[in-house]
Formats: C-alpha cells, structure tokens, sequence
C-alpha cells in the first residue's frame, strides 16, 4: 500500500465517521432510528457539487449543501410527526425518495468538479499545504467538533 492510498483511506474513513456519527447520534442519544442519514449525505453532494459547477463559492455551496440535508431531516420529522408514519417506516421513505431526488438535481448520474474550486483546495491555497492534508485536518476537525 502506497502512501497515498493511505491518505485517501484515511480520507473517506474521515468522511463515513461522519455518516456513522450521524446514524449513532440518532439510534442512541435521540431514540429515533433515522435513516435519512444514507440519503441525506449524498443530497448534500449532489446540491454542493451543481452548485460547484455552476461557478457558486466553495463555502456556499457547502452551506447550501448543509441546508439541504437539513430540510431532508425535517421532512422525516413532518412525516413521522403531522402523518402518524412510524419513525423507522417514515426514515427509509424518505432515504429511497432522496436517491431519486439526486439524479434530478443533477440531472445525470455523475457531476464532475475536478477542474473547480472546492473547500479543500480554497483552504490548500490560503495554507500552502497540500489538499490531501487539508482534508484529512477538516475531517478530524469536524468529526472532534460533532464528538
């Protein structure tokens, strides 16, 4: 295993410590078996990676992309509450609609934004550190920060 493999591993465990933050925060703390989580995040890629494309600022387009995932959540919340649809049941409807919801707003199945501006490579170039590193720093600040 190369040294950059072990990056990008570190990197995406970074990233699903965040999704498995999400769903034991939920079961455990809340009570609620929430499953929106697995929708949610990809929600919150696909808005941030269309607005990315579309030449919006990295950290706005990361906001837009929070508030998305959060409307997603209070849309569970409405089903469960103002419906009377079980918690569980009311979750995995709106984690199988979000799948569908992604491809529209992306409108095709892959959006790339390798040539675009991302936080990483904004926070990369006011530092001087290299992206892999800004990333692997802003995982470990985030996750301590939701901890």
């Amino acid at each position: 295993m190369s040294f950059f493999s072990l990056l990008g591993a570190v990197e995406i465990g970074l990233i699903f410590s965040l999704v498995a933050l999400g769903v034991f925060i939920s079961f455990r703390l809340l009570r609620f078996p929430d499953l929106t989580v697995d929708g949610s995040f990809p929600l919150g890629g696909a808005v941030c990676a269309i607005l990315i494309s579309t030449g919006t600022n990295a950290w706005v387009a990361t906001l837009a992309a929070t508030a998305a995932g959060a409307v997603a959540g209070l849309i569970t919340g409405w089903l469960n509450v103002k419906l009377k649809i079980m918690d569980l049941l009311a979750s995995i409807l709106m984690m199988i609609a979000l799948y569908s919801i992604n491809l529209r707003i992306m409108g095709k199945s892959n959006t790339p934004i390798l040539a675009k501006g991302t936080i990483f490579s904004s926070v990369s170039h006011m530092t001087g550190l290299p992206q892999s590193t800004v990333a692997i720093i802003l995982g470990i600040v985030l996750a301590v920060a939701i901890v």
